[in-house]
Parts: C-alpha cells; sequence; structure tokens
C-alpha cells in the first residue's frame, strides 16, 4: 500500500498538474496575507480564528483540483495495470489517501504564517482548534476531487464543470434551511466568528457533518468505480 502510494504521489509531483493548485494557493495567501492581523491580543487571536475559518472555506475548491489532479495523472491503461498488479481495491485505497496526502498538505500550508504571526499574541487552544477544520476540508475536498475524476466523468470539461458546480453548490445550499445536507463550510465561518467559545461548541457538530457528507460521497465514489471499466 505504502508502495503504491508513494509511486502515484512522486509520478503526480513530477507532472506540470501538481504546479497548478501550488500557482492557485500561492495567488490565494498572497490575497489573504497583504493585510496582517492588528490590534489587541483578543483581537489578533479572534482575527486569527476568522482567517483560519475563512481560508479553510477558500482552500476548498484548490484542494478538490489538486486530488482531482492527482488521480487522474495515470494514463487508463496504466490506472488498469496498477489495479491488476497491486490489486483494484489496494489502487483505489492508495489513489485516495495519495489525494488527501497532497491536499492536506496544501491546506495546512496556509495557516503557517497566521499562527506565526499570533504567536507574539500568545495561542490558545480555540485558535489551534480552528487550525483543525484545514484536514476536514482537504478530506472532504479530496472525496468531490474523486467524484470529478476521469475514472468516474471521462470527459475533462464536464468533470471541471461538476467539480466548480459542486464547490458553487454547496455554499449556496449551506446558506438554506437544507444547510444540513452540504459541507458545513458557511457553518464553520460562523461559529469561528462567534468567538472561541463558538467554535469550541460547535466544532464536534461540525467534525461530524463533515465525516458524515465525506463517507457518503467516497462510497458513492467507490460504488461508481466498481461499475466502470
Amino acid at each position: 500500500m505504502i508502495a503504491v502510494v508513494r509511486y502515484q504521489l512522486s509520478g503526480y509531483l513530477r507532472s506540470v498538474r501538481a504546479l497548478h493548485p501550488v500557482l492557485a494557493l500561492a495567488l490565494l495567501l498572497a490575497i489573504m496575507f497583504s493585510d496582517p492581523v492588528g490590534g489587541t491580543p483578543a483581537e489578533v487571536r479572534q482575527g486569527t480564528m476568522n482567517a483560519i475559518a475563512d481560508l479553510a472555506v477558500l482552500v476548498f475548491p484548490i484542494c478538490a483540483w489538486a486530488a482531482r489532479g492527482l488521480l487522474d495523472t495515470e494514463p487508463d491503461v496504466q490506472r488498469h495495470v496498477s489495479a491488476v498488479t497491486a490489486g483494484r481495491r489496494r489502487a483505489l485505497i492508495a489513489g485516495l489517501v495519495s489525494a488527501y496526502v497532497f491536499s492536506v498538505v496544501l491546506a495546512l500550508i496556509g495557516p503557517i504564517y497566521l499562527l506565526a504571526e499570533a504567536a507574539g499574541s500568545g495561542l490558545t487552544p480555540q485558535v489551534a482548534l480552528s487550525a483543525a477544520l484545514l484536514p476536514l476540508s482537504a478530506l472532504a475536498a479530496t472525496a468531490l476531487g474523486a467524484l470529478t475524476s476521469r475514472a468516474v466523468i471521462p470527459s475533462t470539461g464536464t468533470s471541471i464543470l461538476v467539480l466548480l458546480g459542486g464547490c458553487g453548490l454547496n455554499l449556496i445550499v449551506g446558506m438554506t434551511p437544507l444547510r444540513l445536507l452540504a459541507i458545513p463550510m458557511i457553518d464553520w465561518m460562523r461559529a469561528a466568528g462567534h468567538g472561541p467559545s463558538g467554535l469550541t461548541g460547535a466544532f464536534p457538530e461540525l467534525a461530524a457533518r463533515t465525516l458524515v457528507w465525506t463517507a457518503l460521497a467516497l462510497a458513492l465514489y467507490v460504488r461508481l468505480r466498481r461499475t466502470r471499466p
């Protein structure tokens, strides 16, 4: 399993595909961090929490794009060879693990500057808890990226439209009474905006909803892969 994961990650990192989400993330961080967080220590901590929650939402489509790109790196013939060599289930799991590893690294790069800037004001457990939204965002993004990969949607144009449409639809649904059906990204930002106690109290529910959505999306991905060559 580890060898297959390393193989897929190395193949992706050697391709031009890996540069696209990295450059998108660099542009996003440059825009977000152009105005440093200032004020009293309490205001700095609150501003850091808000910025990290926003980052967890904004990095979601980038991580989904990265996951899709990694899963699409192998040509179709090579993907079939890998499935025969390593086993269909092992190759499928290794692809998802590889996609998540790359996505979560991208997501966790973002708050480094924010946390370093806020360190002088004293980092609290609540600030660290806000950073835990990023691995959750990367996990859900990996599921969406997998659902839009070439093994599920052969057409590149359709795949991109579904990925972008899924990101946009999730935000729209998250602002309606049907928000329980969406990844709770809007609720991430709302909870962070209510202060340390707001995020602490809401985090277990938000994490559970994200994990349930991800589990359902991955189950659908596995089912679709079984019906595709």
